[in-house]
């Protein structure tokens, strides 16, 4: 359940944060089409303003409103924990799972009242100037689905990670990860097997679908409006994964890079198996051969071990 008196709390931690965040995410895409809306006006005329369409699937502000819900996210979980603030939360008469809802809850809350006002507002310019549009109501479920995602994505690593740069460097990792696995496991079969494996549209799609990052950037070649509630189920998987995690998460390990010390040898492995797969196909693909395959990979294990050691097992004052 969620905490009245904690919410009374967090938002006067973060007031300034959660405003910000409500206005622009609230207000940049009806000021964007009011502007851009009157620009055409001012130098057409009347007959030619039924040309002014807009095209939602080709709007950039996506980007922009992601990056304000995970700075959200990281001031609620890594900031407040490096701070010491985290650790005070947890020894008032709360238990960790009404701290890690209400948390959501006040994330959510931000999500859904801008989305709500900005659908709002941009409706209502549309509708009295009689604005031509293609993709309204998809963009707007599109968006909401991609700024909840990130917004768990970002919480859920609040909950393993130690430090604000932790959970930031993570959040990123796992929106990349899908595309980092599979693309360079093609290219690994492709010189090991000496193959050539035809990118495949639907396969495509499906990695499009399941990669966070790709949510950045609507691409209807590969990702269709129709498949949007798989940033919803994603976004559960993340909260739940999160809610578990934040409830054993040990305060102790404050500093370090996961909360959990067990963490650390297998994600430094998957670190170093990274480097080398992805070193090795590009010394193959520079090289032109199978020397350059192997100094890569040599390359790559070794700047893999440096970067994961430094990163996971120097802990941070």
């Amino acid at each position: 359940m969620v905490a009245i008196e904690l919410v009374k709390i967090e938002v006067r931690r973060h007031w300034l944060q959660l405003l910000i965040s409500v206005l622009v995410l609230s207000l940049f895409t009806p000021i964007t089409i009011w502007s851009d809306y009157l620009n055409v006006k001012s130098y057409e005329n009347v007959e030619e303003l039924g040309r002014f369409v807009v095209d939602f699937q080709h709007m950039n502000n996506i980007f922009i409103f992601v990056v304000f819900m995970i700075t959200l996210g990281i001031i609620q979980i890594g900031s407040e924990r490096s701070n010491g603030t985290l650790e005070l939360t947890c020894s008032m008469p709360y238990s960790r799972a009404q701290i890690y809802l209400t948390k959501f809850f006040i994330g959510f809350s931000v999500i859904l009242i801008s989305w709500i006002v900005s659908f709002t507002l941009t409706g209502l310019i549309i509708e009295i100037n009689e604005i031509q549009t293609n993709y309204f109501t998809g963009y707007f479920f599109y968006e909401l689905g991609t700024l909840m995602l990130f917004y768990t994505m970002t919480v859920s690593a609040g909950a393993f990670t130690g430090t604000p740069f932790a959970q930031g460097l993570v959040t990123l990792t796992v929106s990349i990860l899908p595309f980092l696995l599979i693309l360079l496991s093609v290219v690994q079969l492709e010189i090991v097997f000496n193959v050539e494996l035809p990118p495949n549209s639907e396969h495509l799609s499906t990695l499009y679908t399941i990669s966070p990052i790709s949510y950045l950037f609507l691409n209807d070649q590969y990702f269709s409006l129709n498949d949007i509630y798989v940033s919803f189920i994603l976004s559960g998987v993340f909260f739940t994964v999160g809610y578990f995690a934040f409830m054993k998460h040990p305060m102790e390990r404050n500093g370090a890079f996961f909360t959990w010390k067990e963490m650390d040898r297998p994600v430094q492995v998957i670190v170093i198996l990274l480097g080398i797969i992805g070193f090795s196909a590009f010394g193959y693909l520079t090289e032109d051969g199978m020397v350059g395959y192997f100094i890569g990979g040599g390359i790559g294990a070794l700047i893999g071990f440096i970067v994961s050691y430094y990163l996971i097992f120097k802990k941070k004052k």
